[in-house]
C-alpha cells in the first residue's frame, strides 16, 4: 500500500478524526513544539497540539531539518503526518441512505480544484460523493488541504462506470440531474427538485458523459444575467448550484440556516460543458 504525506493540522487533525487513512504517524517540529509550549503566547497551537495529543497515533518528534526533508509545505505548521490511501464508501452504502442527497463528479480536471468542490459540497449537506475511478485523489495532500479537510469527511465512493453508477441511482428511486450550459437545459430557478436526488457535475473542458446525460431525468443550467462569451468555473458553478439544491430540499427551515454550518473546519462520448 502506498503511503503519502499530508500537511498541516487541518489536514492531519481532520483525517484523524474522520478515520478515512490509516495514519502511521504524526510528525512534528520539535523546535516549533517546545518553542509554543513555552511560550505564553501561541494559544491556538497549543490547543491544536493538545487536540493531536488525544488521538492514539504514534508521534515522532524532529529537528526543523529533518522536518523539512520530511515535509517541504512551506505552511505545514511544523505538523505532517504518513497516511496510507483513502478509505472509499461502497457506492450501495451511498445509495441506501434514506432521502439523500448525493453528487456525481465526471471530470474536474485540476486537484485545487477538486479539493474546492469537495469542501463546497461537505458544507451544503452533500451526504455522499461518487467518483470515476480516474480521480485527483491521486494528488492527496492538496486535495486534502485544498478541500480544508471535507474531502476526509465525506462518504466517497469510486466506480468504474459513473453512467452505471447513475442508473443505479435511478433504479433506488433518486431522481437524476444533470448540469449542462445548452439550450435544452431548463433553467434551474425555474425547475423543481425534491429527495432523494442525483446531482451530475461535469468539467469545464469535457462536460458529462453522452450516456449520463441520455438517461437525466432533468437537465438544469444557470441562466447568466447577461450575455457571456465563457462559462463559470467548475468550483464556481457547484457552489452555486449545491447551495441552491440544498435550499431548495432543506427539511425544515432550520436546516436552510444550517446548510453551511456542517463543516467542522473534495474516455467515453461527451456532451455539453459545465454549467
Amino acid at each position: 500500500m502506498s503511503e503519502i504525506i499530508l500537511s498541516g493540522y487541518i489536514s492531519v487533525r481532520t483525517t484523524l478524526e474522520a478515520k478515512s487513512r490509516k495514519i502511521s504517524k504524526v510528525v512534528l517540529d520539535r523546535e516549533r513544539y517546545e518553542s509554543v509550549i513555552r511560550s505564553g503566547f501561541h494559544a491556538p497551537e497549543k490547543r491544536q497540539y493538545d487536540i493531536l495529543s488525544k488521538y492514539e497515533v504514534p508521534t515522532e518528534f524532529v529537528s526543523k531539518e529533518e522536518f523539512r526533508t520530511f515535509c517541504d509545505h512551506p505552511s505545514a505548521g511544523g505538523i505532517a503526518a504518513l497516511a496510507g490511501e483513502r478509505l472509499y464508501t461502497p457506492l450501495d452504502n451511498i445509495l441506501r441512505q434514506k432521502n439523500a442527497y448525493i453528487v456525481v463528479l465526471d471530470g474536474i480536471e485540476d486537484p485545487f480544484n477538486f479539493g474546492f468542490t469537495l469542501r463546497t459540497l461537505y458544507a451544503a449537506g452533500v451526504d455522499g460523493v461518487i467518483l470515476p475511478q480516474r480521480n485527483f485523489f491521486s494528488s492527496d495532500d492538496i486535495v486534502v488541504r485544498s478541500s480544508a479537510g471535507a474531502s476526509e469527511l465525506l462518504k466517497i465512493a469510486v466506480v468504474e462506470d459513473l453512467t452505471d453508477a447513475c442508473k443505479k441511482a435511478k433504479e433506488n428511486g433518486f431522481l437524476l440531474i444533470s448540469t449542462e450550459r445548452s439550450e435544452k437545459a431548463k433553467d434551474l430557478y425555474r425547475t423543481s427538485v425534491k429527495r432523494p436526488l442525483c446531482l451530475v457535475f461535469g468539467g469545464e473542458k469535457r462536460g458529462i458523459s453522452a450516456g449520463i446525460t441520455e438517461i437525466s431525468d432533468l437537465v438544469i443550467r444557470l441562466k447568466y444575467p447577461r450575455e457571456c462569451h465563457f462559462s463559470l468555473s467548475a468550483s464556481s458553478a457547484v457552489s452555486i448550484i449545491s447551495f441552491e439544491i440544498a435550499r431548495r430540499i432543506a427539511r425544515t427551515p432550520d436546516d436552510v440556516r444550517n446548510v453551511s454550518h456542517n463543516n467542522r473546519f473534495g474516455n467515453t462520448k461527451r456532451s455539453g460543458k459545465l454549467t
